[in-house]
């Protein structure tokens, strides 16, 4: 055996601290989400719930083996939203409210459902999700129920915003999955980004009405995505969802989102009326230009 130089053991010390800042700065899937309680394959993804403590959260798995978190539920307070995104999806409410009916094109976990359900009890709420295991994994592990103001829908949305004859005063447009090649769900999230798809949503929207989309930053097809819901919302506002990679798009069916001031204002005046668990300016300070 080589005796310990000093060298050598400097590198092993500096080696393992690598290892735990590592572990620290990109803990795995368990350390963030807990123990496996549930998986399963569909005809388009892999799901998998995770649950630690009380927060329960559906992961989607790619074909590296990668989890994506798509929902996260506190099982113990399930009217609060926990990722970033869907709070800041939430920007909406500054530009129409109260909305008494709402579509929502994807539905994980159904956090935004239960989140609305709760604060908003009067908000008749659709909800539309292709895929069936999705649904029912909500169903059968995060509590998410049909009633009077919840409805679910297992569809592909490009046919079920062509076909409705409803009207809403907001879409949330949350569908963007990244499908494995052979799902086919590829094809039908690519047709969710186009022109055609864009004017049946603002077809489907009330006067006064807007659609809020989650886009990812760092996706090369963000750039794109952008160009053609500015061509058919040209009042659209961007918005950097502070600690994440996400994008919040506000797109009003008519008019514009107003400018810095006073959207911050009706962002304060908004805090003001509602606990929602989080503040609306915080996110509205994060306005892109």
């Amino acid at each position: 055996m080589k005796p310990l130089t000093l060298a050598s053991l400097v590198v092993a010390v500096l080696g393992g601290a690598i290892a735990v800042l590592a572990w620290f700065a990109f803990p795995s899937p368990e350390a963030r989400y807990g123990q496996v309680i549930h998986e399963e394959r569909s005809a388009y993804s892999f799901l998998r719930v995770r649950e630690r403590g009380t927060v329960r959260s559906l992961l989607f798995v790619d074909e590296s083996g990668e989890e994506q978190c798509q929902s996260s539920v506190d099982l113990a307070a399930p009217g609060n939203l926990r990722l970033g995104y869907t709070r800041g999806l939430l920007l909406s409410l500054l530009h129409r409210d109260p909305q008494r009916r709402v579509l929502i094109l994807g539905l994980g976990g159904g956090g935004m459902v239960r989140f609305l359900g709760h604060h908003f009890p009067a908000t008749v709420v659709e909800a539309v999700e292709i895929d069936p295991a999705v649904v029912g994994v909500a169903r059968s592990h995060f509590g998410i129920s049909e009633g009077p103001a919840v409805h679910l829908h297992t569809a592909d949305a490009f046919d079920f915003v062509a076909e409705t004859a409803e009207t809403y005063d907001a879409i949330y447009l949350d569908a963007f999955l990244r499908a494995p090649e052979a799902s086919g769900l590829e094809e039908k999230t690519r047709r969710l980004r186009t022109r055609e798809f864009l004017h049946q949503l603002r077809d489907r929207l009330t006067p006064g009405g807007l659609v809020a989309f989650n886009l990812i930053a760092a996706d090369p097809r963000t750039e794109e995505d952008l160009a053609a819901i500015r061509e058919v919302f040209p009042g659209m506002g961007r918005f950097a969802v502070p600690e994440s990679g996400n994008l919040v798009v506000i797109a009003p069916r008519e008019g514009a989102i107003p400018g810095p001031e006073e959207w911050g204002k009706r962002a304060a005046e908004f805090d003001a009326r509602h606990d929602l668990g989080f503040s609306l300016v915080d996110f509205a300070k994060a306005r892109l230009e």
